[in-house]
């Protein structure tokens, strides 16, 4: 299957759309004339608790998508039909946290030819029929043992398939991305994205890991690395490139890592590959010496009028707040400025394109921590960004979350104490949707949401921007100008959502579902309200539709816990190691859990014995569907875990009580 031609719109079959993964369609038949009149199609039920996350991918009459736990699910674009569902088993039993949170994760599939491709979070590459759903063939992509994971799209280009990985921010072995023959499943090529420790006898594979050496000082602490590339890959088809957003340097402290390190390549930068061979062609460091796990994000490709010639370019809007525009072939910085406030930098030197550092937000500096605003959690994190052509504007999904950070080398992610729900009069959390003009580098317009963290974007012909925010409702903006034209409660949507043209009708597919991800179900509180955690679905809409969703369920009340109340002193402990051992990640900050595939802690019938807890916890009882095994932990942090879970449920349910009781 070659990409599509801008001609052919009944295809999406391209993470992004086009090839310059611009999330734009040329679609104008609904336009921001008649959006009001929307209206849903048809709507299906999919078998899974997990919330989708990836783009769409539509081709020959049938939708794609995957979903968290090795789903693959095929439908009908007409009526929603689910016409397969392919589960290419992950494999819990070897595997480590990082294994859980990758297969919880899924953002997203690829499609090449007859196949469609899933990178799992037990580290395989799978590559399925797309007519039978039959598995073609299954390989290795990385070493679960290495505490690596997958949960990024695959990405296609060239008959090939391009896939990174991560280590949850956990340090160690170094990141990668590797290349696969997309009809064998072959490597063809793979690209480390920083050296190996000198201590141990490393020699620089190439030129590029040579200068990246010297960057990373002579005496190396215990878990430097992983600078992974576990999201952000982008397939430049005219200029045979693959642009890499790699991730930050671990742990977050730069005090923490290598003696003598500078830039720390090529962790925390924009990098481009020949797609052939693999080779290095230029990279763009985004903040040396990071601290905060600014990361880049997905990359779009334009070409735009910049200082008065038109040039191809990358733009990218990173964790750090900024939006960036670099030559496509050469990686020269050309402009950048910040679409939401930030306290780490005054600006982006114009002759260095290096960022001027201001003190506020350094809090590796300062014992007692200090307020990052953006935090580790970003600006702009995996939710997609486009780019409309016509209206010259990039449309950003950009969130403010001060982050409290201080230092702490106990903590499994980031080896530091992080609080995302930290706020006072100066620092308070929002949500927008931001137009960014690339050329005048500023903002056009933005629309304030609700709440922080929100769904990627697709915009049209149709001077429309849709996007679905954590209150639940998909929304239809007016592409110039930011005026709101048309919602609908589809309960929660975070995933980009694609458009094409069926039987003279322009559909707008949009999958739904709660929880999904580490950003939505890590912190609840800011990605979705109680009524916005509905059913995964995929749904349709056009101008006219009269189909109609059943009325959103409330949750299941909170039962009376059935064991007492544990000691404030050991539950507090237990608040600290729930966060430590990053079960947050998966059960969701304070408890709060967006309804998805793990366990609510607080609906969970509580062991009445600690040995059936222990069982589960250290004993890994549960491995097999999931949860990981932690036995390590001793009798104390146990204890204290199973104290806190116990008295957060109290506490739901108390407040539950006195939510009914009041008038």
């Amino acid at each position: 299957m070659a990409a599509p031609s801008v001609t052919d719109n009944s295809q999406w079959v391209l993470y992004g759309n086009n090839v310059d993964a611009q999330f734009y369609s040329p679609l104008n038949k609904v336009n921001d004339k008649n959006a009001a009149k929307l209206g849903l199609a048809w709507y299906v039920d999919l078998p899974t608790k997990g919330g989708l996350l990836g783009n769409p991918l539509i081709a020959d009459g049938v939708v794609y998508q995957g979903g968290p736990i090795g789903q693959i699910y095929a439908n009908d674009i007409r009526t929603g039909k689910l016409l397969w569902n392919t589960d290419v088993h992950v494999h819990f039993e070897e595997g480590t946290i990082a294994t859980s949170m990758g297969a919880l994760w899924t953002r997203g599939i690829a499609l090449w030819n007859d196949k469609v491709f899933m990178a799992t979070g037990d580290c395989r590459m799978v590559a399925v029929d797309r007519k039978s759903g039959q598995i073609a063939w299954d390989v290795p992509s990385c070493d679960k043992k290495d505490n690596f994971m997958q949960a990024g799209a695959p990405h296609v280009g060239g008959g090939k398939v391009f896939i990174g990985n991560s280590c949850i921010d956990g340090g160690g072995a170094r990141g990668f991305v590797t290349a696969f023959d997309a009809q064998t499943g072959k490597i063809k090529w793979r690209w480390y994205t920083m050296p190996g420790d000198p201590s141990k006898g490393y020699k620089p594979e190439n030129k590029a890991m040579a200068v990246a050496a010297k960057t990373w000082g002579t005496k190396w602490k215990a878990s430097s690395g992983c600078a992974s590339v576990w999201d952000a890959i982008t397939y430049d088809e005219k200029l045979n490139l693959l642009y890499l957003g790699v991730g930050g340097a671990d742990p977050w402290n730069p005090e923490a890592r290598n003696d003598g390190s500078t830039d720390e390549l090529y962790s925390s930068s924009i990098v481009a590959l020949n797609a052939d061979t693999g080779e290095y062609v230029w990279h763009y460091k985004l903040a040396p010496g990071d601290g905060w796990n600014f990361e880049a994000m997905n990359t779009v490709i334009a070409d735009l009028p910049i200082h008065g010639k038109t040039r191809r370019v990358v733009m990218n809007a990173p964790k750090n707040g900024f939006l960036y525009v670099l030559d496509a072939k050469t990686g020269k910085y050309l402009n950048a400025g910040n679409f939401v406030p930030v306290n780490w930098a005054s600006g982006i030197d114009p002759k260095t394109g290096r960022p001027m550092y201001i003190a506020d937000a350094r809090w590796w500096e300062r014992p007692e921590g200090a307020v990052a605003s953006p935090g580790p959690l970003g600006a702009h994190n995996v939710f997609p960004m486009g780019f409309n052509p016509n209206t010259g504007l990039v449309y950003i999904p950009a969130m403010s979350v001060p982050t409290f950070l201080r230092k702490d080398e106990t903590m499994l992610v980031g080896g530091s104490y992080w609080d995302l729900y930290y706020q006072d009069e100066k620092f308070k959390p929002y949500g927008s949707l931001v137009a960014w003009d690339p050329v005048a580098n500023k903002e056009r317009w933005s629309y304030r949401q609700k709440l922080p963290v929100n769904g990627g974007v697709l915009t049209t012909a149709g001077n429309l921007v849709f996007e679905g925010e954590g209150t639940g409702y998909f929304k239809a903006f007016k592409a110039d100008t930011g005026e709101l034209l048309w919602s609908y409660n589809v309960s929660g949507a975070s995933a980009s959502p694609s458009t094409v043209e069926i039987d003279g009708e322009q559909l707008i597919i949009v999958p739904t579902g709660p929880g999904g991800g580490g950003t939505t179900l890590t912190t609840v509180k800011y990605a979705t309200c109680e009524l916005c955690r509905g059913p995964v679905r995929l749904l349709a809409f056009k101008l006219g539709g009269t189909a109609t969703l059943p009325p959103p369920v409330p949750p299941a009340p909170f039962p009376q816990p059935t064991v007492p109340r544990q000691p404030a002193a050991l539950a507090n402990e237990g608040k600290v190691e729930y966060a430590r051992q990053s079960c947050e990640t998966c059960h969701g900050m304070e408890l709060v859990n967006a309804g998805s595939i793990p366990t609510d802690l607080r609906r969970s019938p509580i062991p009445p014995t600690l040995e059936t807890f222990d069982s589960i916890v250290r004993g890994g009882g549960y491995r097999a569907l999931g949860m990981p095994q932690f036995d390590y932990l001793t009798d104390q942090q146990l204890q204290s875990i199973r104290a806190y879970i116990i008295n957060g449920s109290w506490q739901a349910y108390e407040d539950q009580l006195k939510k009914n009781q009041a008038p």
